[in-house]
């Protein structure tokens, strides 16, 4: 999936586990063969979150980008963070003042350095 469809829900969003294999629909009775993956899997079903800070590169951004992987990591789910610096991606998303926090694709924080604990409770 593109960085612009994953920002902007453009692309169809199907299940997955951890190692994109996708998760179909089953009729009544059927059961799904486990993935390859083993552990690091997440259950089927689960879903995960995705935190995608937006910034043009300078030290507040990269600091909250490591206050979202502190977040992530103290996260009960699965959580990946993913940091953005292309100037088009930031404008195309509407993003007026930076360092920005996207949660699954919806802004929520524009313009400031969140605590790792401000950016927990955002998820």
């Amino acid at each position: 999936m593109g960085l612009f469809g994953k920002i902007f829900g453009k692309e169809e969003k199907k299940e997955s586990c951890c190692c994109e294999m996708e998760i179909v629909e089953l009729s009544e009775g059927d059961t799904a063969a486990p993935c390859d993956c083993g552990d690091a899997c997440a259950a089927p079903g689960t879903e995960s979150t995705t935190l995608t800070v937006l910034g043009p590169g300078c030290k507040r951004c990269h600091q909250f980008h490591e206050n979202a992987q502190a977040a992530a990591s103290k996260a009960d789910g699965s959580v990946d963070v993913e940091y953005v610096t292309d100037p088009v991606a930031i404008a195309e998303a509407g993003i007026m003042s930076t360092p920005a926090l996207l949660v699954n694709g919806k802004v929520v924080s524009q313009g400031k350095v969140l605590a790792p604990e401000e950016i927990a409770e955002l998820l």
